[in-house]
């Protein structure tokens, strides 16, 4: 047999919390916080950019609505984006009823005299808003 004997029971201790220990560093007291606002203003439009990005690449690449982006109308410019190259889809299935070689440069056209005089205006807008002359 062994020689060992297994320990005696022993009731449980009351809970006592740990000495407190010395805060490291020196209490400093709450301070106020100063909140900086940077008022960001965005540089003035250019109407001559504004022009040239939309009549460059509708005129290449029949993509309008660039130059209402560089304005600062997003909406209106994917509207024209999306917009002109769903009527040109509707007007190249108009081709197989021959009215489509009719209305499919008509609004070529017409998408590259108007979209330019409008992305104008929309840079102009933009300028008056932020304050630009």
């Amino acid at each position: 047999m062994s020689r060992y004997e297994p320990p005696a029971y022993q009731p449980p201790r009351p809970y006592q919390p740990p000495p407190q220990q010395q805060q490291p560093y020196p209490y400093y007291p709450p301070q106020q916080v100063q909140h900086v606002i940077h008022h960001h203003q965005s540089p003035p439009k250019t109407t001559a950019v504004a022009v040239l990005l939309e009549v460059l690449p509708g005129l290449f690449l029949q993509t309008f609505g660039i130059g209402h982006l560089y304005a600062g109308n997003i909406g209106v410019g994917l509207l024209f984006m999306f917009g002109y190259w769903f009527v040109q889809f509707i007007n190249l299935l108009l081709c197989f009823v021959l009215i489509g070689f009719i209305t499919l440069p008509l609004t070529y056209l017409l998408a590259l005299i108007i979209s330019p005089i409008l992305a104008c205006n929309a840079a102009e807008r933009a300028n008056r808003a932020a304050g630009y002359r």
